[in-house]
């Protein structure tokens, strides 16, 4: 028997078995893929670093971090401009660039340190329900009971899929690539924005570029962005669907979904691993609430599915916005009502 059952060791994941397990609940980390991992998302926001230090891994990750900006260049229908993260009494802030396959581990590590249970499965995960509520998992021949279960499986959306539902898309289908570079970015970190759609690139490491680009209504891989031009590709390449989406239900009596399973939107937002984390911990603090007599399960679902909700119209309203200013063209359909959401 188990306090948490979290599905998917990425960052949401571990963020919520680290935050559960530091605070004395017994945790279940459940993932089906070994690792290292070699995904995007190195370009971590400056506000993350307090998250962190509150999950004791700060020191890890600034050791693994090589670049620093405190800047990033914006070039929007020609117009160049610098951008600042911003300061306070201890300096510029900066942002940090690690590979997701050196935080994946640091992640999993302090997990583990914390007493976190650790099962790599091979088969598929099923929730065990009783008239409705979710009572825990099933893998591999074995059944693990837990007073909540934690969707923390990203993209493929695990527990929206098994109980046979679909993520609500709210924009046109938009697609994102990127692709890898050896070599040199003076700006550090370089948007290009223009009404054919956007190029991200970003010095990651000292010596590799990272690009990932997103054009209206293309679905095919482009080339890499002309500022790429005389630079050489390495490592990985994919592309990704990032039509902007949302389970239909974040939060329920015994579960809560987070990071990109509970919804997605373009990496124009800037903030994917920074949502990952923040939303791990949220779950992770109201199933706690809930297990210390806090809270009762409908006002911790409540309060975590208003939170998402929030999030995720924030986001959306701004890259809305973005978009309208290069091309007039362009609209994001309505999300529809609370009530299709689960609000």
């Amino acid at each position: 028997m188990f306090d948490l059952a979290v599905i998917g060791a990425g960052p949401a994941g571990c963020a919520t078995a680290i935050w559960a397990a530091a605070r004395g609940l017994n945790v279940l980390l459940v993932e089906r893929s070994e690792f290292p991992r070699f995904r995007p998302g190195e370009c971590l926001h400056p506000g993350i670093e307090v998250l962190f230090r509150d999950l004791g891994v700060l020191n890890e990750v600034l050791e693994r971090s090589s670049v620093r900006p405190s800047t990033r260049t914006v070039v929007s229908e020609g117009r160049r401009s610098v951008e600042r993260f911003g300061a306070d009494a201890n300096g510029q802030w900066q942002g940090l660039h690690v590979s997701r396959a050196d935080l994946d581990a640091i992640l999993l590590t302090r997990a583990q340190q914390l007493g976190v249970t650790l099962h790599i499965h091979r088969s598929r995960v099923t929730p065990l329900s009783n008239n409705g509520k979710i009572e825990g998992v099933a893998f591999d021949g074995r059944m693990f009971r837990c007073a909540f279960v934690v969707d923390a499986s990203g993209q493929c959306a695990w527990l929206t899929r098994a109980l046979g539902r679909k993520h609500l898309p709210a924009s046109p289908r938009m697609t994102v690539f990127y692709g890898y570079c050896h070599g040199h970015l003076p700006e550090g970190q370089l948007f290009e924005a223009s009404a054919a759609g956007w190029h991200w690139m970003a010095q990651i490491s000292t010596t590799v570029v990272n690009w990932t680009s997103l054009h209206f209504g293309v679905h095919q891989r482009p080339l890499p962005p002309e500022t790429m031009s005389s630079l050489s590709s390495c490592g990985r390449s994919g592309g990704a669907d990032v039509t902007w989406r949302m389970a239909p239900s974040v939060a329920g009596s015994s579960f809560f979904i987070t990071g990109d399973a509970a919804f997605i939107t373009d990496p124009a937002s800037g903030n994917g691993v920074l949502r990952a984390v923040m939303s791990g911990i949220k779950a992770a603090h109201n199933a706690r609430a809930v297990l210390t007599g806090q809270a009762t399960q409908a006002e911790a679902a409540q309060d975590y599915r208003t939170w998402m909700r929030h999030w995720f119209e924030a986001d959306t309203a701004q890259l809305a916005h973005l978009y309208e200013t290069l091309r007039k063209d362009w609209h994001a359909p309505s999300f529809g009502d609370h009530a299709t959401l689960g609000v």
